[in-house]
């Protein structure tokens, strides 16, 4: 596998870290690393699937 769970999970626990920095420190840029982080593993995920059914990740520009 390309990602492991336990990456997929770091990208989230960083994603929900920027998102609370950005709520607290009312700063709307770390909202923008949130949803890349939030991104990136979805990314992971998807790509983990397309490895398990057999089939090749074609990525969001398919």
């Amino acid at each position: 596998m390309l990602g492991d769970h336990s990456e997929i999970i770091q990208h989230l626990n960083t994603a929900r870290k920027h998102a609370d920095q950005a709520e607290t420190q009312d700063n709307p840029a770390l909202y923008r690393e949130a949803i890349d982080e939030m991104a990136m593993a979805i990314e992971l995920l998807l790509r983990n699937s397309a490895e398990k059914e057999g089939e090749p990740y074609r990525g969001s520009d398919a």
